[in-house]
């Protein structure tokens, strides 16, 4: 992918999406709400470099991320340390944690039942669980599920210059509002919001004019809700009395 389409894509994206639209940012600002430095968070997921990690930590104490691909090479400091796993089985105490965060994971969940579970277990009692993730019947999404993982290593390759390493396999098992909200109660959650999102095409930043063509794509089905690119979560883990903090 060449860095002057991905400019030109850049400048066409500032124009049709405003940026208190993106996910991301809309994602970032449900994780840090209402924190007065005191909090721990972890994100589940962090990727390598915990860039999103590092930068939400400092509304918090401190930071801590889980990742298969985190392998040591990172060394602790004040703000994030990093742990090799996954969200199956968190490596944390009980109620150690007062803010879980988890962008684009979701859908490579094997066992999404298992995941929860964990989570309500290391989450403080009124703590926060922040989900972003794809839905499953946006459009290239759906087609995407039906390609065999190796055809989907090449697409990313091409469209992104993903390695291949790099997409991993997905499931699907909670990536719909209902799944999401449904794996998010059997683990004793309650629900703050859940809500689809609209997202620009990143995945064809490789030409601008492909990059317009998914953007009128992105727009004639954006008044389909169940439709739409993205979905949020926020689930609180009851308090002591079973009510959630606000």
């Amino acid at each position: 992918m060449s860095t002057a389409a991905v400019q030109q894509c850049n400048t066409i994206r500032e124009r049709y999406y405003p940026r208190a639209e993106w996910p991301g940012i809309q994602y970032e600002s449900a994780v840090t709400r209402g924190q007065n430095s005191d909090g721990v968070l972890l994100e589940l997921g962090c990727g390598r470099e915990a860039k999103r990690l590092k930068r939400m930590s400092q509304a918090f104490s401190r930071g801590i991320g889980i990742d298969l691909e985190v392998a040591g090479q990172y060394a602790a400091n004040d703000h994030a340390r990093l742990i090799h796993g996954d969200g199956h089985c968190i490596a944390l105490q009980d109620n150690c944690v007062d803010v879980i965060a988890m962008a684009n994971v979701a859908e490579h969940l094997e066992r999404p039942a298992e995941t929860f579970a964990e989570c309500l277990r290391v989450l403080r009692p009124g703590g926060r669980f922040v989900v972003m993730t794809v839905n499953q019947w946006f459009p290239p999404i759906a087609a995407a599920r039906m390609m065999p993982h190796s055809l989907r290593q090449i697409a990313n390759r091409v469209a992104s210059g993903t390695a291949h390493e790099d997409t991993f396999p997905a499931y699907y098992r909670a990536n719909t509002l209902n799944s999401l909200e449904h794996a998010a109660r059997e683990a004793g959650f309650t629900v703050d919001e859940l809500r689809y999102m609209p997202h620009h095409p990143h995945y064809l930043m490789f030409s601008p004019i492909v990059y317009r063509a998914g953007i009128l794509l992105e727009r004639i089905i954006r008044p389909i809700d169940g439709l739409r690119h993205m979905i949020l979560g926020v689930f609180n883990k009851p308090t002591s009395n079973g009510e959630a903090k606000p």
